[in-house]
């Protein structure tokens, strides 16, 4: 009786550890500065103590196996890992290394094993009223979107920005990039409005296709409905927002020309009309973000540094420079291409590139393979808004490396929820499918 007891009890403290850690997740807030941990690190790893602990003493290790993470997962660590073992600051390159163990094994666990405890729980009316799980992760895109909205209208600027980006990127954005006002301080919980595009490429297909009918009930469908019209207004990245609205525009045409036509219809209309006349005049912060050159005709800071990140790859195809390495090593490799000095926009790096320059083609192939199996499950398991938020985020990682702390539980999670089979007697609000 008291070993049932103790079970129950590691059973609900894992399940509401899991949600807890998905909802502390989409910030870039640090509890520890060396080494950088937030309440989402902390979190995660008593969840899993937790699960683990239960599965000793009830020797549940078929629960193990049926978590185990997918072997992309398995092949992109182990792929990072032999790069940091020949990195010149292998420090650094751990670091990354234990970041990626963070996200793609033990957070792909434990949400994996979240989601199919949780569906075990479906018979049980009064504990699935306990888990409302797709309405709290509604809320909590919800207040990442109104502290973003308190940042976008303030004249000044808004000083909560503070507590989430770094101190020397805070610096350099206050006093050379545009200061107080600059539309890089719309980040919501995140550091800049990069990072927050990022997560709204995950978050915002999920909404769409609630309100396209994944929804359940004029309520849930109205709410996902406000939370994508409020992401589209307050997302100021180019890269991010325009991944969006082809992730919607595909969602759309996917269920028919009655769906595709009026929704392409208000996109347009959206663009041409809403977004010229909002304070920050959106159209051109996009355009701005990813045009190719600056205000003086010189070319933007993105892509000379594309160019010597391409041949980081070529010099270093095998393993890189090791993680962690990049911003020491890139710097060499420009050669003949147009260095601009002084400070620059963070997060403007191409993902793909830094992970090819920094972990070698190996691991940049086993993260396409990851991505790509993840979106092919999707379409297995009916979860088309899931395949549009990774295929959102493929697309927006081109213009940031959103591989950063703040996005990697987040994307884990959608990858999780790609592979899961969809329960349709499920009955917990609007599930993004």
């Amino acid at each position: 009786m008291k070993a049932e007891r103790l079970h129950g009890c590691l059973q609900t403290a894992f399940r509401w550890g899991a949600l807890l850690t998905l909802c502390a997740a989409p910030t870039q807030w640090t509890l520890i500065d060396n080494p950088r941990l937030g309440p989402a690190d902390l979190l995660l790893a008593a969840t899993a103590g937790v699960w683990g602990l239960d599965i000793l003493l009830t020797r549940g290790w078929s629960r193990l196996w049926a978590a185990r993470p997918h072997w992309t997962h398995l092949l992109f660590t182990v792929c990072v890992g032999a790069a940091a073992c020949t990195a010149v600051d292998r420090g650094e390159a751990f670091k990354e290394l234990v970041q990626i163990i963070e996200y793609f094994i033990v957070g792909a666990m434990v949400f994996t094993a979240f989601l199919r405890e949780r569906d075990g729980m479906t018979a049980d009316a009064s504990h699935r009223a306990l888990l409302p799980l797709f309405p709290i992760l509604g809320a909590v895109t919800a207040a990442v979107l109104a502290l973003a909205a308190l940042q976008y209208v303030a004249p000044e600027g808004h000083r909560s920005i503070a507590r989430f980006a770094e101190p020397k990127t805070l610096d350099v954005i206050v006093n050379v990039l545009g200061g107080w006002q600059s539309p890089l301080l719309v980040g919501g919980t995140f550091g800049n409005r990069n990072v927050l595009g990022g997560f709204l490429t995950l978050a915002l297909p999920l909404a769409a296709a609630g309100t396209l009918g994944g929804a359940r009930g004029i309520v849930a469908r109205g709410g996902c409905a406000l939370l994508l019209l409020a992401g589209l207004a307050l997302n100021l990245s180019g890269a991010a927002y325009w991944a969006v609205v082809i992730a919607v525009t595909a969602l759309a045409a996917a269920r028919g020309a009655r769906t595709f036509i009026p929704v392409a219809a208000a996109l347009v209309l959206w663009q041409a009309a809403v977004l010229p006349r909002l304070p920050r005049e959106n159209d051109l912060c996009h355009f701005e973000s990813v045009a190719l050159y600056d205000s003086a005709g010189q070319p933007a800071r993105r892509y000379p540094e594309w160019q010597a990140a391409a041949s980081m790859i070529l010099t270093h195809p095998w393993l890189g420079v090791g993680p962690g390495n990049y911003q020491r090593q890139v710097g060499p490799f420009y050669g003949q291409v147009p260095n601009a000095t002084g400070p620059a926009e963070p997060d403007i790096q191409n993902l793909y590139l830094v992970l090819g320059a920094t972990c070698g083609l190996p691991a940049l192939l086993a993260f396409w393979a990851l991505l790509a199996t993840a979106a092919v499950a999707a379409h297995r398991t009916r979860r088309p808004g899931a395949a549009a938020a990774l295929a959102a985020f493929a697309a927006a990682a081109v213009w940031h490396p959103l591989l950063v702390r703040g996005l990697g539980l987040p994307l884990v999670f959608v990858i999780a929820l790609s592979r899961h089979p969809l329960q349709e007697k499920v009955s917990d609000g609007p599930p993004p499918v």
